[in-house]
């Protein structure tokens, strides 16, 4: 085994900083999941389409599962059926740009299938607790889940971005040992997933533990396949994506004004601001094509929505 990693080391290890990153816009899913104001299926498209203006590689617009676990996107199907009444996120996928839904079984991703979104997101939680919680199957029967919904969206023709939750900490286990991250890992490589991410659930994680997770990514997926999705519990998430960038991961989540949250990890704070991770990304000169001054309308309108003020927004450059 020892010489396997060896050799998957040389061939997926650090190449420096990636030349252009794709950043994946959450905010309209795992920024509203948690919010106690509800937005209204207008004002979830509104927010979608300044987002979309800001040039982002994705952006996940909502998730399909059950309106009494996640209440503040019971509109899912509604929000996609409208969505693609729209010319500019015709214009917007015809430009090469993803729309993504997340799904946590079967019946799920046939919602998914009839909203004929563009990517689908599974979620497998590092921890047998957590996994529970989130989507009512153990550690064990999730991998199994996440193969066939794999296997499905393959044959749909459909892109699959598979998420390692609770990779830096639990809050019902507590620390997480790296051998499980691995098997995650390993399982997302197999079943053939487009892009596997390492996620922070709760915001644990700092830059040291984030090299440690990356570097073993690595041994098992190119950079190129390799993301992070850090939550800003203590203030750390841009450091940790800064030392993925560092290491040649090309995928970053984040959400505008840092909105988010889990309501099945307890503790857990918003997302990555964007324009938190835009600015890392432009001082170290790493192209990611999203447009910070656009991005400045969604953030505006998604304080309106929810009454409250978002983490200030400071315009930078175009990216």
């Amino acid at each position: 085994m020892r010489r396997v990693l060896c050799s998957s080391a040389r061939r997926f290890g650090v190449r420096g900083l990636p030349r252009r990153t794709r950043v994946h816009e959450v905010a309209p899913r795992d920024g509203l999941q948690n919010e106690t104001t509800v937005l209204s299926t207008p004002a979830k498209l509104s927010l979608i389409r300044q987002l979309v203006a800001s040039g982002p590689s994705s952006v996940e617009v909502t998730s399909f599962v059950r309106a009494d676990v996640i209440p503040a996107l019971a509109d899912a199907d509604e929000v996609c059926a409208q969505l693609w009444q729209q010319e500019w996120a015709h214009d917007a996928r015809s430009d090469g740009m993803e729309f993504v839904g997340l799904v946590l079984n079967k019946h799920g991703f046939d919602r998914f299938l009839r909203a004929q979104l563009d990517a689908v997101t599974l979620v497998v939680s590092c921890t047998d607790t957590h996994s529970k919680a989130n989507s009512g199957k153990g550690f064990d029967d999730a991998l199994v889940a996440m193969f066939d919904l794999v296997r499905m969206a393959h044959a749909e023709g459909v892109k699959v971005r598979t998420y390692a939750s609770m990779a830096f900490g639990c809050p019902f286990e507590g620390d997480v040992e790296e051998a499980r991250v691995r098997a995650v890992v390993t399982a997302m490589a197999e079943a053939g997933a487009d892009t596997v991410v390492l996620a922070d659930t709760i915001g644990t994680g700092h830059p040291e533990q984030a090299r440690a997770l990356a570097e073993l990514a690595l041994e098992i997926v190119p950079a190129e396949r390799l993301g992070m999705h850090m939550h800003d519990t203590y203030g750390r998430a841009v450091d940790n994506c800064a030392v993925g960038v560092q290491l040649g991961l090309v995928h970053m989540d984040s959400a505008v004004g840092g909105c988010g949250g889990c309501p099945f990890a307890p503790g857990a704070a918003g997302n990555l601001a964007t324009h938190d991770l835009l600015a890392m990304l432009d001082d170290a000169g790493v192209a990611h094509g999203v447009d910070s001054a656009r991005l400045v309308d969604a953030h505006a309108t998604l304080e309106a929505a929810l009454g409250r003020e978002m983490k200030p927004h400071h315009v930078g450059r175009h990216g």
